[in-house]
């Protein structure tokens, strides 16, 4: 007979502590339970059930022209070998707005489904990838003529057409049709699937090309600090890395690039091979074009223009242009800005002081058209007002948001990329005549993908019915949209931005960011001839305006700006130890000598003062200190004989930064104005006394005796 179910665990009757045991182990018991009934149940089914595989996008032609061969290359993963692939074309997008929402409802027409493929009879081995094709026959194909075979009584055979793959017949118009690929398992279920589209531009198509301004941004978290110490992390260099490998890559892609100096300056600074490939690669590859203008950081313009602190933020776009030019050789263009989001109608009189002509703007940031008089897309610019009815409006273009949406949809990079490619041309068909262009900006979450670029960038390179083009051209070339709907005769569209959202106050930081901006301007006029020094302390205020930064990190940035004046300050002039100068004569010249420290012309402002000395040419001079020992005279008069000092203050040209001091000690023997006239009369009378008594005893000079002699002494006295 079997044991009771505790002589098995404890024998006999459980302690306490056992049926503690007992009571932890029941959810564990019944996990397993569960998973090994769900592994028995999974081996019992059968293997299509198991492993029902996927299908995705390799690779596909971008598109086809009568007679061309559209291929497609797929792979499938996990599946049974009786497992079977299916391709079908349906009839061709009409409206955008399904292609968008990638809805069939209108396209159940199929007009051509290709012989199912059996896994197990195309490929050796899971997770390979399979090839599929067919013919595009339109009304200018011509088929391959084999030569015509003879027949046994020796006449040739009537010649064939060889179509050795299957034939998709069209009427030979330019047109985006819808592909199916289906994986069906070994039953007929359907397991996985994607959709994907042929495009067909036949080549007498004589619409001008839709142009394609791609616009890619980096977005970086901040690097930098205060001892230029930031660096950027492996991931962060690897997303740079693609985006530079594209350009480098696809030079007539002509796409821009939108980039923070603040980033060039962290690639600046590393010395890591991936960092110089990167500057390496879009120094050789951007142009003026294709570069836009940045801020050297990032800031929300609109809050510094509601601080009224414009030209701070105009200061910030020349730093940016200035880091640019440094690190990659080229200026940004200055006539087209991507428009901050922050930025509401009140900042467009504020960017044209940045002398920014046109504008591209992200669809969020506008105010929504009438669908009932702009159905499709805008292929055209527009004009944005700005708030002041004094601005003048700024000709703009909206990045397309269901362009934008193919970065991130579900897919896969390839799929996206072919998809992004139908809407293009899609885009493109819709065009009546004339200029059209369209902006394509990935979104701020979007990683950048080297397959995905790869695919989008070589089919703007490849497709006829689209080409690249920079910001600039794109708005000096395309069309104005009409107010009452393309095609119409009426004034230009003009459109509003949204109300931004609330940016951050400035009230607190400006206050000290101006401390700061006037402490950088006091400096800098003392040393006006050294750039580096002031570049270094104008690139840590402008750093300190990156909105991302905390008030900590803020302030940290700001020190570091009066920690290196003083130490710059404390070290740049040497004044005369307190020493004393011994001059003769009232009126005179006292040399200081004040020594320039470091390696370039330095301005100073000597404030002097003494309360027996006079200064004539006044008691501020301003002298241009070469390095090494500089001599200066001063010029003095002296009020009265005996020892004056003279105090001596080095300052700032603007008199607010104190340089050095020093006290030199004067001792003057002068006489008064009243001494000297009385010694001019006793030597006259004197000289009298003399010429009296020499008269008076012939050619015998002789000693003054009596009366004489008093007098005599009488003028000694006089004389001292």
């Amino acid at each position: 007979m079997a044991k009771p179910k505790q002589s098995i665990i404890g024998g006999g009757a459980m302690s306490s502590s056992h049926e503690q045991l007992r009571s932890m182990n029941r959810p564990l018991a019944i996990a397993i339970a569960v998973t090994t009934f769900l592994i028995a149940s999974l081996s019992a089914l059968p293997a299509s059930a198991q492993a029902p595989g996927s299908v995705e996008l390799v690779a596909q032609s971008s598109w086809v022209d009568d007679g061309g061969i559209f291929s497609i290359q797929v792979r499938v993963a996990g599946a049974a070998p009786d497992s079977t692939v299916i391709l079908r074309v349906l009839a061709p997008w009409t409206d955008r707005d399904a292609f968008l929402r990638q809805d069939l409802t209108e396209n159940t027409q199929v007009l051509l489904e290709l012989p199912p493929v059996v896994l197990g009879d195309a490929q050796d081995t899971t997770n390979e990838v399979l090839g599929l094709e067919f013919l595009l026959d339109g009304p200018n194909t011509r088929l391959e003529v084999e030569p015509p075979p003879i027949n046994p009584d020796g006449e040739p055979a009537p010649a064939q057409p060889t179509q050795p793959i299957a034939v998709l017949t069209s009427d030979g118009g330019s047109a985006v049709y819808p592909v199916e690929v289906l994986l069906l398992d070994g039953d007929g279920i359907l397991a996985d699937s994607f959709l994907t589209s042929v495009i067909e531009l036949p080549r007498r198509d004589l619409r001008p090309p839709l142009d394609v301004s791609i616009i890619l941004e980096t977005h970086v978290p901040s690097m930098s600090t205060p001892d230029g110490t930031g660096t950027l992390d492996d991931e962060t260099l690897g997303r740079l890395g693609v985006l530079s490998s594209a350009f480098a890559q696809h030079p007539d892609a002509n796409m821009a690039l939108s980039i923070s100096p603040e980033t060039l300056l962290a690639l600046s600074r590393d010395d890591g091979e991936a960092a110089r490939t990167i500057i390496e690669d879009l120094r050789a590859n951007l142009t003026s074009s294709q570069l836009l203008p940045n801020p050297l950081t990032d800031v929300e313009e609109q809050a510094w223009i509601d601080a009224d602190f414009t030209t701070e933020l105009v200061r910030l776009y020349e730093a940016g242009r200035d880091v640019s030019v440094e690190t990659l050789g080229v200026e940004p263009e200055p006539s087209v800005m991507l428009l901050d989001r922050t930025l509401g109608g009140s900042g467009i009189g504020d960017i044209r002081e940045l002398g920014v002509q046109g504008a591209i703007i992200r669809p969020e940031q506008l105010t929504s058209l009438d669908r009932t008089i702009f159905p499709q897309a805008l292929t055209t610019s527009f004009l944005v007002d700005a708030e002041d009815d004094d601005v003048e409006a700024i000709p703009s273009l909206v990045a397309d948001g269901g362009l934008t949406d193919h970065f991130t949809n579900p897919g896969g990079a390839v799929l996206n990329a072919n998809r992004m490619l139908a809407d293009l041309v899609l885009l493109s068909l819709q065009n009546n005549g004339g200029r059209q262009s369209v902006v394509v900006n990935p979104p701020s979450s979007w990683a950048p993908d080297a397959a995905f670029l790869n695919v989008l960038l070589s089919g703007l390179e490849r497709v006829p019915a689209i080409q690249g083009s920079s910001p600039l051209q794109a708005l000096a070339e395309t069309e104005i949209t009409p107010s009452l709907g393309v095609g119409a005769l009426s004034g230009p569209l003009r459109r509003q931005l949204r109300p931004p959202v609330r940016a951050e106050s400035l009230r607190s930081f400006r206050t000290e960011y101006s401390q700061a901006r006037n402490a950088i301007d006091s400096w800098s006029t003392v040393i006006g001839g050294d750039a580096e020094s002031r570049g270094t302390l104008d690139q840590l205020l402008h750093l300190s305006a990156d909105h991302r930064l905390t008030q900590p990190e803020r302030d940290g940035f700001i020190e570091a700006i009066y920690s290196l004046i003083d130490t710059e300050k404390d070290s740049l002039i040497t004044t005369p130890e307190a020493e004393t100068i011994t001059l003769t004569g009232r009126e005179v010249d006292v040399p200081v000598v004040l020594e320039n420290d470091s390696d370039t012309d330095v301005t100073v402002l000597m404030l002097l003062s003494s309360d027996e000395l006079d200064f004539p040419e006044g008691s501020e001079v301003v002298r241009l200190l070469e390095p090494g020992p500089n001599r200066i005279d001063i010029p003095i008069i002296a009020r009265a004989s005996g020892d004056s000092p003279i105090r001596i203050q080095v300052l700032s040209p603007d008199g607010l930064v104190l340089l050095g001091s020093a006290e030199v000690l004067v001792r003057t023997f002068a006489f008064s104005g009243v001494g000297i006239a009385i010694g001019v009369i006793a030597i006259i009378v004197l000289f009298v006394w003399w010429l009296r008594h020499v008269r008076g005893n012939g050619d015998t000079v002789t000693s003054p005796s009596g009366e004489d002699a008093a007098e005599a002494e009488h003028v000694e006295v006089i004389g001292v």
